[in-house]
């Protein structure tokens, strides 16, 4: 079975994503406490994904093609997700994550 190289940087997309998303949320719980040390170790598990995806990726991709787009992305989905748990969006934010997505457009081009 092959694996689609590309699936390497959605996966590191969206595990770092996700992992950085679950740290924001351990922020709501009472440090020591067993949903905060549940959900920190489920985000180092979910980052040491993210590393290894990372790693799978750079081995088939420049590192300046994969890179900026990994961080693009991950950028416009945590300023997504924080305007949806109620984070102000203002105007600048919105061109900042309309800038990422072109971006990632244009390096995917290049």
């Amino acid at each position: 079975m092959t694996i689609d190289p590309r699936l390497y940087v959605v996966v590191g997309i969206a595990s770092t994503a996700l992992a950085q998303i679950l740290l924001k949320i351990s922020g709501t719980h009472t440090v020591m406490q067993a949903k905060w040390i549940v959900t920190l170790l489920l985000s180092l598990v979910i980052y040491a994904v993210s590393f290894v995806s990372y790693y799978m990726a750079l081995k088939f991709f420049d590192i300046s093609k994969v890179q900026p787009i990994m961080m693009a992305s991950i950028l416009s989905i945590i300023a997504l997700y924080g305007f949806a748990v109620g984070e102000d969006l203002n105007r600048l934010r919105v061109a900042g994550i309309l800038l990422s997505i072109l971006s990632i457009v244009l390096i995917t081009k290049s």
